[in-house]
């Protein structure tokens, strides 16, 4: 039997149809409508393959086309495998413009591969028997026929049409995702991956803005006889002349806003130093009284948080840094921190306690040009110390620092110590290296392999003792910084802050989940981690709230009494009586009445109040708007517009 253009269009459908289904169902680990449309929406895709692969006369040219084209559809889906046991999230187009951050890990990349060479090998089948097949030329590559293209073509438009109108929740849920919003993540689980890469390109390169639904959210009423965070800002007016629809929403949008209240925290740090520190790949199992007794000692006294979560986003220590420094969403699918440069942010604590008198400094000690922090971190404030690795005459190098991968906080701490406690009052901001990837005693990381015998008793797998011992380097350099402090008659009058950038992902879940067991649910406990903020001359707190990083930046504000609007940021002091909410990047949701797993739309109950599904719904929508404001607050520059900077 010979496979000519009508059942090549058939034998295109079905291979697109296993790799999609395949990564739905194994990967995303959801079954629900979506896989309807993925079914209809591989038409077009499986159509438009055909047709480029079959524009010309000589079978040999159509031949080489179909082999490639089957074989980037094959690498592409490996690929966001890969990708997903990283970032829990999905690569897309305007995410590869930043550089693929991710190659720079090959070891780690491989043994993701080899996790995933099951799943691999079964998808690797088909598209060696239609390697096969076309070789042998039972499949024909002859040109396409007009006729049959087109009728497939009109057929296709007018299922895709057809499914967008059935009476489902669902369906809305679809056409919200084609026209009104760009969510990689969710449109892949909707639309299927090759759909939702193509729509994120497309909405790219059109520089597409998100519909905003403003229907359903009543305007906030201030409490005369309450204080609130809150600075004068007439919306009225901000309304009243904004010609820009997207901008008079947003205006609406945050005029709306519920502001959160002074409290019995508010001030209490007021005038002291803050060191806040973004620690790489920081995770409880890194807390040990004996391994890490600097760590415990700081997570376990001054403010203690029992329900603290960071998040993963799509671009891991960056986002990580841009969530914890600004209190906004990261983009599901870019670079966030990057778009920041030469954009207002006069919330940033390098910003705004410069004006209580504060000198700010930030250090790194990695390659100072790296996710552009020479350009990121200047214009959040901070003069910034970074390693001159390549002796390019960086003003601001760091001094000593040993060169190994990764290298060791304790010489970023011995290097910038005199810089940062050289103000009156400082702040000194630090993105820590030690901790970094990968996770193994055989030269993958320098810090693992200089403190091997730290962890020699542990009883753990040799990855996670490599990783702890990785963490027993920050450790060992925050116990430095206590001592200088302690010397220097700084430590009593110095809050320390440490929030972790991502869980340690060259650790696979199954990793940690062998070692603790509080693992129960990757798509939440994956993520729930260990939040400090320590001042030597305070007595304990236990903080039970439900809170993540994106809370950290109006918690510290609060904190030390500056005046912000906290109907500006994203996240909310925890000390308010704002309500729990923690936020994923796959729009899962946890507050103090449960858990929401929004991929496979399941609410998980703390308590035996009954939850109506308005309550869902609600929480959904609030959790849609912060993510849509989050990204309009930097493309827009929207502090400048409001704040005049």
């Amino acid at each position: 039997m010979r496979i000519n253009y009508i059942k090549l269009f058939l034998v295109n459908y079905i291979y697109l149809l296993i790799l999609e289904l395949t990564f739905k169902l194994t990967v995303l680990k959801t079954f629900d409508l979506g896989i309807l449309y993925i079914i209809i929406f591989s038409l077009p895709i499986a159509l438009l393959i055909t047709f480029v692969s079959s524009l010309f006369k000589k079978r040999l040219i159509n031949q080489i086309i179909s082999i490639t084209i089957w074989s980037i559809l094959f690498l592409v889906t490996c690929a966001e495998m890969v990708y997903y046991s990283f970032y829990k999230t999905i690569c897309g187009l305007s995410a590869l413009m930043y550089g693929g951050q991710v190659m720079g890990f090959a070891a780690e990349i491989g043994e993701h591969i080899i996790n995933k060479s099951p799943l691999i090998i079964f998808l690797f089948i088909p598209l060696l028997v239609l390697i096969i097949l076309s070789i042998k030329k039972i499949i024909l590559h002859d040109k396409y026929q007009r006729k049959v293209t087109c009728a497939l073509f009109f057929g296709g438009i007018f299922m895709a049409i057809t499914s967008l109108e059935l009476n489902f929740e669902e369906t809305d849920r679809a056409k919200s995702l084609i026209f009104y919003s760009n969510d990689l993540m969710q449109s892949t689980n909707k639309l299927g991956i090759n759909t939702a890469i193509a729509m994120d390109a497309y909405k790219l390169l059109i520089g597409f803005e998100e519909n905003i639904e403003l229907s359903n959210k009543l305007p906030f009423t201030l409490n005369e006889e309450e204080e609130y965070n809150i600075t004068n800002i007439d919306f009225d007016s901000l309304i009243e002349k904004e010609k820009d629809a997207t901008l008079k929403k947003m205006h609406q949008y945050f005029a709306s806003e519920e502001p959160t209240n002074q409290n019995e925290y508010t001030g209490v740090f007021a005038g002291k130093n803050l060191i806040f520190i973004v620690a790489e790949g920081f995770y409880p199992i890194a807390v040990d009284k004996d391994v890490t007794p600097t760590l415990y000692k700081m997570t376990n006294n001054g403010f203690i948080f029992n329900n603290f979560y960071q998040p993963i986003f799509n671009c891991s220590t960056s986002d990580g840094e841009f969530i914890n420094s600004l209190s906004i969403l990261p983009g599901v699918a870019t670079c966030s921190m990057k778009e920041t440069i030469n954009k207002y942010l006069p919330y940033s604590l390098g910003n705004i306690m410069k004006d209580y008198g504060y000198s700010a400094n930030a250090y790194h000690g990695w390659t100072y040009t790296y996710y552009n922090r020479d350009k990121t971190m200047p214009n959040l404030g901070y003069t910034y110390y970074g390693y001159d690795r390549y002796k390019k005459g960086y003003k601001y190098a760091l001094k000593n620092i040993k060169d190994s991968w990764p290298t060791s906080d304790i010489d970023v701490i011995n290097s910038s110590y005199e810089s940062l406690t050289k103000g009156k009052r400082f702040l000194g901001y630090y993105m820590s290296i030690s901790g970094h990837l990968q996770y193994n005693f055989t030269g993958g990381n320098a810090m693992s392999s200089k403190n091997k015998d730290a962890v020699k008793n542990m009883n753990a797998s040799e990855k996670i003792k490599a990783y702890v011992a990785s963490q027993v380097e920050f450790d060992r350099s925050l116990e430095v910084l206590l001592n200088n402090l302690k010397r220097d008659g700084l430590l009593d009058d110095t809050v320390i802050v440490i929030s972790a950038d991502h869980y340690p992902y060259g650790l696979t879940s199954e990793d940690i989940s062998e070692y603790v067991d509080w693992m129960k649910d990757e798509n939440f406990d994956l993520y729930k981690n260990n939040l400090i903020i320590y001042n030597s001359a305070m007595e304990n707190v236990t903080v039970d709230k439900y809170t993540s990083s994106l809370d950290v930046l109006p918690t510290v504000l609060n904190l030390f009494g500056i005046e912000y609007d906290s109907r500006l940021l994203i996240g909310n002091d925890i000390f308010s009586d704002a309500d729990d909410l923690v936020i994923f990047n796959n729009k899962s949701w946890i507050t103090s009445k449960g858990k929401y797993d929004y991929m496979k739309k399941k609410f998980t109950p703390f308590t035996d109040e009954k939850i109506d599904s308005n309550y869902i719904n609600e929480m959904n929508e609030k959790v849609k708007l912060k993510f849509q404001m989050s990204k309009l607050l930097i493309s827009k520059d929207y502090y400048k517009k409001v704040l005049g900077g």
